[in-house]
């Protein structure tokens, strides 16, 4: 499930990529004027990242994080509906992610972009992806009960999908903590940027996949 996930997102985050190559009026649609015309004024300005000094740290921190819990929230518990919702926000937010990504890279920024965005970004859609996990395995338990009645197959799926939501809420908060605090230092060194990234990815690759698959074979 969680590789359908991953894999589900992937293609989801390349439809928004492809859909912006080939329609520069994409990132519009799915992003919003406002936000698109501020970005090209921040790029005129100098300053292609300054969406995330527009606001104090602590309130942008604090704003972030409800938001990365809601959306979380909202992809888990839509899974009820037969997993189809918890597909529809992964969907929504994977097409955002590309078209979001591509319109920098369009602009020439593509480094400049990935160096900032995901020093926050690779815990929080990874939190979303394992949310959207979460959801799956709701719905599925509904719709696949095997020799356990739905209600039985139902309830043992809720609280095995709501530990691992749980797992997530400090990730979500830590995202939003670096984004609050230090995804706006934009003149920070490349390569502080890049470790904050790297030590990020590596985190979430142990505690999701490399220990819960040694914790199986013991």
């Amino acid at each position: 499930r969680d590789r359908f996930v991953f894999v589900f997102f992937l293609l989801t985050v390349l439809i928004g990529a492809i859909s912006t190559h080939y329609d520069e009026s994409f990132p519009r649609a799915v992003l919003g004027d406002g936000y698109v015309e501020m970005t090209l004024e921040n790029i005129e300005n100098g300053d292609p990242m300054g969406v995330y000094k527009s606001m104090e740290s602590n309130s942008m921190f604090l704003a972030i994080t409800f938001n990365n819990l809601k959306v979380a929230s909202y992809t888990f518990i839509s899974g009820i509906l037969f997993s189809l919702g918890t597909l529809y926000f992964l969907f929504q937010n994977g097409v955002m992610l590309g078209s979001f990504q591509y319109f920098f890279a369009q602009q020439g920024l593509l480094l400049d972009s990935f160096l900032t965005i995901w020093i926050h970004g690779t815990i929080e859609i990874s939190s979303i992806i394992i949310a959207g996990t979460a959801g799956v395995v709701l719905g599925n338990s509904f719709l696949f009960p095997g020799t356990f009645t739905r209600k039985q197959s139902l309830i043992a799926g809720a609280k095995d999908s709501l530990k691992i939501l749980i797992s997530i809420v400090p990730l979500i908060t830590l995202a939003g903590f670096l984004e609050g605090f230090v995804t706006r230092h934009t003149d920070a060194p490349n390569l502080l940027r890049g470790a904050i990234i790297f030590l990020s990815l590596i985190f979430i690759l142990w505690y999701f996949v490399y220990y819960p698959i040694r914790l199986s074979k013991k």
